[in-house]
Protein backbone atom coordinates (compact mmCIF):
# COMPACT_ATOMS: atom_id res chain seq x y z
CA UNK A 1 0.00 0.00 0.00
CA UNK A 2 1.22 3.37 -0.97
CA UNK A 3 2.36 5.76 2.28
CA UNK A 4 -0.76 8.12 2.94
CA UNK A 5 2.02 10.98 4.56
CA UNK A 6 2.74 11.89 0.86
CA UNK A 7 3.26 16.01 0.25
CA UNK A 8 1.74 17.84 -2.11
CA UNK A 9 4.54 20.19 -3.43
CA UNK A 10 2.01 21.59 -6.86
CA UNK A 11 -0.70 20.83 -8.34
CA UNK A 12 -0.97 18.62 -11.75
CA UNK A 13 -3.34 21.37 -13.11
CA UNK A 14 -3.44 20.22 -16.76
CA UNK A 15 -3.83 16.08 -15.38
CA UNK A 16 -7.23 17.20 -13.24
CA UNK A 17 -9.65 16.67 -16.30
CA UNK A 18 -7.94 13.66 -17.48
CA UNK A 19 -7.64 11.96 -14.48
CA UNK A 20 -11.18 12.76 -13.42
CA UNK A 21 -12.73 11.83 -16.32
CA UNK A 22 -10.98 8.87 -16.68
CA UNK A 23 -12.22 8.07 -12.95
CA UNK A 24 -15.55 8.85 -14.09
CA UNK A 25 -15.16 6.37 -16.84
CA UNK A 26 -13.75 3.68 -14.78
CA UNK A 27 -16.07 3.63 -11.92
CA UNK A 28 -19.01 3.49 -14.21
CA UNK A 29 -17.90 0.28 -15.06
CA UNK A 30 -18.04 -0.95 -11.61
CA UNK A 31 -19.64 -5.06 -12.09
CA UNK A 32 -21.55 -4.43 -8.94
CA UNK A 33 -23.35 -1.36 -10.38
CA UNK A 34 -27.10 -2.29 -11.61
CA UNK A 35 -27.86 -2.02 -15.47
CA UNK A 36 -29.68 1.54 -15.15
CA UNK A 37 -27.14 2.93 -12.53
CA UNK A 38 -24.61 5.54 -12.69
CA UNK A 39 -22.17 7.42 -10.67
CA UNK A 40 -22.17 10.79 -10.89
CA UNK A 41 -19.52 13.23 -10.36
CA UNK A 42 -20.09 15.30 -7.25
CA UNK A 43 -23.47 15.89 -6.99
CA UNK A 44 -26.44 13.26 -5.09
CA UNK A 45 -30.11 14.39 -4.81
CA UNK A 46 -30.96 14.92 -0.92
CA UNK A 47 -32.35 11.37 -1.00
CA UNK A 48 -29.89 9.05 -2.64
CA UNK A 49 -27.63 7.81 -5.03
CA UNK A 50 -23.95 7.13 -5.40
CA UNK A 51 -20.90 10.22 -6.62
CA UNK A 52 -17.18 11.30 -6.73
CA UNK A 53 -16.17 13.61 -5.03
CA UNK A 54 -12.53 15.03 -5.57
CA UNK A 55 -10.72 16.05 -2.39
CA UNK A 56 -7.80 17.74 -3.55
CA UNK A 57 -7.27 17.77 -7.15
CA UNK A 58 -4.15 16.44 -8.81
CA UNK A 59 -1.26 17.42 -7.09
CA UNK A 60 2.71 16.55 -8.04
CA UNK A 61 4.08 14.56 -4.64
CA UNK A 62 7.21 14.18 -6.13
CA UNK A 63 9.25 15.74 -9.26
CA UNK A 64 12.51 14.54 -10.60
CA UNK A 65 14.56 16.73 -12.99
CA UNK A 66 17.43 15.31 -15.68
CA UNK A 67 20.01 17.25 -16.76
CA UNK A 68 18.40 17.18 -20.23
CA UNK A 69 15.06 18.49 -19.32
CA UNK A 70 13.36 15.66 -19.05
CA UNK A 71 11.15 15.38 -15.89
CA UNK A 72 9.13 12.75 -14.17
CA UNK A 73 6.46 13.70 -11.92
CA UNK A 74 4.88 11.10 -9.07
CA UNK A 75 1.13 12.30 -8.21
CA UNK A 76 -1.75 11.61 -6.44
CA UNK A 77 -5.36 12.26 -7.22
CA UNK A 78 -7.76 11.82 -4.02
CA UNK A 79 -11.47 11.06 -4.05
CA UNK A 80 -14.06 10.28 -1.81
CA UNK A 81 -16.66 7.90 -3.60
CA UNK A 82 -20.28 8.68 -1.58
CA UNK A 83 -23.31 6.22 -1.05
CA UNK A 84 -26.13 7.99 0.30
CA UNK A 85 -29.89 6.24 1.19
CA UNK A 86 -32.03 6.61 3.61
CA UNK A 87 -34.14 4.50 6.32
CA UNK A 88 -31.53 2.10 6.07
CA UNK A 89 -31.72 -1.04 8.15
CA UNK A 90 -28.67 -2.84 9.96
CA UNK A 91 -29.09 -5.40 7.30
CA UNK A 92 -28.81 -2.78 4.62
CA UNK A 93 -26.16 -0.95 6.21
CA UNK A 94 -23.87 -4.09 5.68
CA UNK A 95 -24.82 -4.09 2.21
CA UNK A 96 -23.60 -0.94 1.52
CA UNK A 97 -20.73 -0.58 3.57
CA UNK A 98 -20.00 -4.19 1.92
CA UNK A 99 -20.69 -2.53 -1.30
CA UNK A 100 -18.17 0.17 -0.97
CA UNK A 101 -15.35 -2.14 -0.12
CA UNK A 102 -15.82 -3.97 -2.94
CA UNK A 103 -15.42 -0.94 -4.87
CA UNK A 104 -12.34 -0.14 -2.82
CA UNK A 105 -10.80 -4.11 -3.55
CA UNK A 106 -11.54 -3.54 -7.54
CA UNK A 107 -10.11 -0.43 -7.70
CA UNK A 108 -7.04 -2.01 -6.20
CA UNK A 109 -7.03 -4.94 -8.89
CA UNK A 110 -8.96 -7.64 -7.03
CA UNK A 111 -11.45 -9.25 -8.69
CA UNK A 112 -15.20 -8.52 -7.57
CA UNK A 113 -17.88 -10.81 -9.76
CA UNK A 114 -15.25 -12.03 -11.62
CA UNK A 115 -14.25 -8.64 -13.04
CA UNK A 116 -10.13 -7.29 -12.60
CA UNK A 117 -9.94 -3.55 -13.28
CA UNK A 118 -7.68 -2.48 -16.28
CA UNK A 119 -5.99 0.66 -15.77
CA UNK A 120 -6.37 2.96 -18.60
CA UNK A 121 -3.50 4.84 -20.18
CA UNK A 122 -4.33 8.41 -19.18
CA UNK A 123 -1.87 9.83 -22.35
CA UNK A 124 0.90 9.08 -23.91
CA UNK A 125 2.54 11.02 -20.85
CA UNK A 126 0.42 10.05 -18.35
CA UNK A 127 -0.26 6.49 -16.45
CA UNK A 128 -1.90 5.46 -14.09
CA UNK A 129 0.48 3.31 -11.28
CA UNK A 130 -2.05 1.96 -8.38
CA UNK A 131 -5.50 2.90 -7.43
CA UNK A 132 -5.57 2.18 -3.34
CA UNK A 133 -7.98 2.63 -0.70
CA UNK A 134 -7.14 4.79 2.52
CA UNK A 135 -10.06 4.31 4.46
CA UNK A 136 -12.35 1.21 4.59
CA UNK A 137 -15.75 2.39 4.12
CA UNK A 138 -17.63 3.96 7.34
CA UNK A 139 -20.65 6.15 7.94
CA UNK A 140 -19.99 9.28 6.87
CA UNK A 141 -23.09 11.59 7.93
CA UNK A 142 -26.19 11.83 8.73
CA UNK A 143 -29.09 14.23 8.16
CA UNK A 144 -31.97 14.98 10.18
CA UNK A 145 -34.27 13.14 8.18
CA UNK A 146 -32.13 10.14 8.45
CA UNK A 147 -30.56 9.85 5.49
CA UNK A 148 -26.94 8.34 5.28
CA UNK A 149 -23.62 9.31 3.77
CA UNK A 150 -21.54 6.28 3.90
CA UNK A 151 -18.10 6.50 2.17
CA UNK A 152 -14.67 5.57 0.76
CA UNK A 153 -11.44 7.27 0.27
CA UNK A 154 -9.79 5.91 -2.19
CA UNK A 155 -6.47 7.85 -3.71
CA UNK A 156 -5.46 7.01 -7.68
CA UNK A 157 -1.76 7.53 -8.33
CA UNK A 158 -0.15 8.10 -11.91
CA UNK A 159 2.79 9.20 -13.53
CA UNK A 160 3.65 11.61 -15.44
CA UNK A 161 6.71 12.36 -17.75
CA UNK A 162 7.81 15.04 -19.85
CA UNK A 163 10.66 16.95 -21.54
CA UNK A 164 10.55 20.52 -20.85
CA UNK A 165 10.04 22.88 -24.24
CA UNK A 166 12.80 25.52 -25.41
CA UNK A 167 11.27 29.14 -24.56
CA UNK A 168 11.13 31.03 -27.42
CA UNK A 169 11.10 34.80 -27.50
CA UNK A 170 10.31 37.40 -30.06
Amino acid sequence: MADNNNQIIAADVAGYDVVTNAIMDLINTFPLLQEDEAITFAVLSATGGKALFPLDGAGIEREVKDILGGTEQWCAYPFLVIYRSGSLTEARRKRVKEWLDDLGRWFEGQSVNGSVITYPLLTDKRRFTEIVRTSPAHMYSISDAGVEDWAISITARYTNTFKKEELRYG
